[in-house]
């Protein structure tokens, strides 16, 4: 099915707006937020949630661990190459963004503790064994942070899913890092 990608002018009046956001976070609009402002709800609760996330306890690294994770686990090519990007421009380590893309370890013992907490609460729908959440609070995380990867996961589940319905064409500014699932 095709999905009109919007900009700010073609955009439902209650789209507008939240586009005008997008441009101002990314320096452009996005194509998955163009397809988003289809749906005024769909735009404001997407954005709503990347900004609610970004303010959250996770620092931007670990931020990005969550995403590229929820990503690689859904097979969202769009968002494993966003994402890449992402995580290169605020430092990520190289070994790391593409441990990620491939869904192998991370060298790092505590942010490879929140991929596999991460990974888990996917594959699992939320219902971890008892030891799989002791395991991750041993990491050094929080009962607070587990409650914040679930607000990551819902942000990408948002954009995941849309990009899997709408198969958004990936913008220009995200060719270098293209992914398909290993």
């Amino acid at each position: 099915m095709e999905f009109t990608i919007h900009t700010i002018e073609t955009a439902p009046e209650a789209s507008k707006q939240p586009l005008v956001h997008a441009q101002e976070t990314f320096g452009f609009i996005p194509n998955l937020e163009g397809i988003l402002a289809e749906s005024p709800t769909a735009l404001q609760s997407g954005m709503a949630l990347w900004d609610l996330f970004e303010a959250s306890s996770f620092s931007t690294i670990e931020q990005q661990v969550i995403y590229l994770t929820a990503n690689y686990e859904n097979g969202c090519s769009y968002c494993v190459a966003a994402h890449s990007g992402l995580a290169k421009m605020i430092g990520m380590p190289a070994e790391h963004i593409e441990a990620l893309r491939i869904g192998q370890p991370l060298s790092d013992q505590k942010l490879q503790a929140l991929r596999l907490f991460t990974q888990r609460m996917i594959e699992a729908r939320g219902w971890l064994q008892e030891q799989e959440i002791s395991d991750f609070l041993a990491a050094g995380y929080t009962k607070q942070q587990i409650l914040e990867v679930i607000v990551g996961i819902a942000v990408k589940t948002i954009h995941n899913y849309t990009n899997h319905i709408a198969e958004t064409p990936l913008d220009k500014e995200f060719q270098a890092h293209k992914w398909s699932k290993p």
